[in-house]
């Protein structure tokens, strides 16, 4: 049976939202907030702050009012007799061209890097590095040493090139204009590094939707639906261009996402735990430093032997797991603890199997292998925020933390207060300000009353919602 690919773009004026649908489930979703604030692929004329020594490091103000991190490997390229340190290379207020390649993500700063790579339709440009590569999807032997050999006669003296998985089977005129149209490009952006203020912004990269159809297109999109008419005729066009005319595009108002029911498919991922479909299931469990994810049996019981059963459940798992990680975009370093199992070739089997399932994956995954505990250690590149990070905000309750405090905590924490003042000064009245759930407690606690029969000392207590959950001040006359 045929897969329909159906590459689904909803936008509205404070979200664009684009997912490719296989047979109607979910492979691919990003997310990107409308208020002009995403700048991955950009290319800034930048000025530099601060030149850390002792992290090989450097602070760059690009004019976005937070200073991206630049590092000393990020910096130096084709040179001969190189620095032993960035201090070398760079100095306080020196101008230096830099691209954005990883988006600020929580607290830490946006990182750029002097590197600057244009992706056009099936090339790749890298005009600092002299280098040739093949995308990795490209695994047909015969197709990789053609590409290989045409990129050879194309490729400009001192720059690099890397071959997009879109190239399959194009001819050596089409990856010749494209190459050509990038070099334009650069050397436009050169001139406008001249001639920019400091810092300003010289490049920027495609609009929403071109942007992810670059890439996606390679997937074999049967067609595209799209809610807004300027788009519609931007992709109309850029189909046209790149010779993808066969592609069907059609206009559709009204919310894309729901009608093709991608929304709740978009729901579960902000969930931590996902069911499989034998009735096993995965927790993913993010933190700032790394994901830890738990693969379970629950109700699956297999109908042959436990290692069989266990097997079975971990290979289902690990097609998921793949699947989340590109979905939810989670990278840095993550933690799989697979179900344990003592059969060695089962172990083997299921690395390389995920393996294989990661290669889906156009974002660099590396498995590790397994630690000296059985777990599955491996990493996955970090670009850009999570996309739960477009879809939720922080708790205003519990601020992030999850957990907020308990009713026993809040009382005592109430009754010390109270009791530190009546020991130290002599008071006629005491009044205690918090928010609902503090004013709640009092009130259960019938601490008013307890307070004015054994100290003979008036409380009372006043509502402040501008207070944090189970926080409280405390004033005395």
């Amino acid at each position: 049976m045929k897969i329909l690919k159906r590459l689904i773009l909803d936008i509205d004026e404070n979200l664009s939202q684009i997912a490719l649908l296989e047979n109607g489930k979910l492979k691919e979703y990003h997310p990107e907030k409308r208020d002009g604030k995403n700048i991955l692929g950009n290319i800034y004329k930048g000025k530099i702050q601060n030149v850390l020594k002792g992290m090989q490091a450097a602070f760059v103000d690009i004019g976005i009012g937070k200073n991206a991190f630049l590092f000393f490997d990020d910096v130096l390229f084709q040179q001969e007799n190189l620095p032993k340190s960035i201090t070398q290379v760079l100095k306080p207020g020196q101008p230096i061209m830099v691209q954005v390649s990883k988006e600020a993500v929580g607290m830490k700063n946006p990182r750029v890097t002097a590197n600057i790579s244009l992706p056009g339709k099936y090339v790749v440009l890298m005009p600092n590095v002299d280098y040739v590569g093949i995308s990795h999807r490209i695994e047909e032997e015969g197709e990789r040493k053609r590409l290989q050999e045409i990129v050879k006669e194309l490729k400009p003296d001192g720059m690099g090139i890397i071959v997009r998985t879109a190239a399959l089977e194009a001819t050596e005129q089409q990856m010749r204009e494209d190459l050509d149209e990038l070099i334009r490009l650069y050397e436009k952006i050169q001139k406008d590094f001249q001639n920019a203020p400091l810092p300003s912004l010289i490049y920027k990269e495609e609009d929403f939707a071109i942007k992810y159809l670059r890439d996606l297109l390679s997937d074999e999109v049967d067609e595209i639906v799209v809610n807004d008419k300027e788009e519609y005729e931007n992709i109309k066009r850029y189909l046209k261009n790149v010779g993808k005319e066969n592609i069907s595009v059609t206009y559709e108002e009204g919310d894309l996402m729901g009608i093709y029911g991608a929304d709740f498919q978009v729901e579960k991922l902000l969930e931590k735990k996902v069911w499989l479909k034998s009735g096993g299931f995965v927790i993913i469990d993010q933190t700032e430093a790394l994901t830890v994810i738990d693969v379970n049996t629950g109700k699956y019981v297999g109908k042959s032997s436990l290692e069989e059963t266990i097997y079975k459940t971990n290979l289902e798992a690990a097609e998921e797991i793949a699947l989340q990680l590109k979905l939810r975009d989670i990278g840095g370093i993550i933690i799989i603890d697979f179900i344990d199992m003592k059969n060695e070739n089962f172990r083997k089997d299921l690395l390389e199997f995920f393996k294989k399932e990661l290669q889906k994956d156009r974002t660099k995954c590396t498995v590790l292998g397994y630690t000296q505990l059985g777990l599955v250690e491996m990493t996955r590149k970090r670009v850009r925020s999570q996309v739960g990070s477009y879809l939720k905000e922080k708790c205003p309750i519990c601020e992030g933390e999850g957990m907020v405090y308990s009713t026993e905590y809040i009382y005592k924490r109430l009754r010390n207060n109270i009791e530190r003042v009546l020991r130290h000064i002599k008071v006629r009245k005491i009044y205690i300000k918090g928010n609902d759930k503090v004013v709640k407690i009092a009130a259960e606690k019938e601490i008013v009353k307890f307070y004015k029969e054994k100290f003979n000392v008036d409380l009372e207590v006043v509502v402040d919602n501008n207070k944090k959950y189970g926080h409280f001040e405390i004033e005395f006359e």
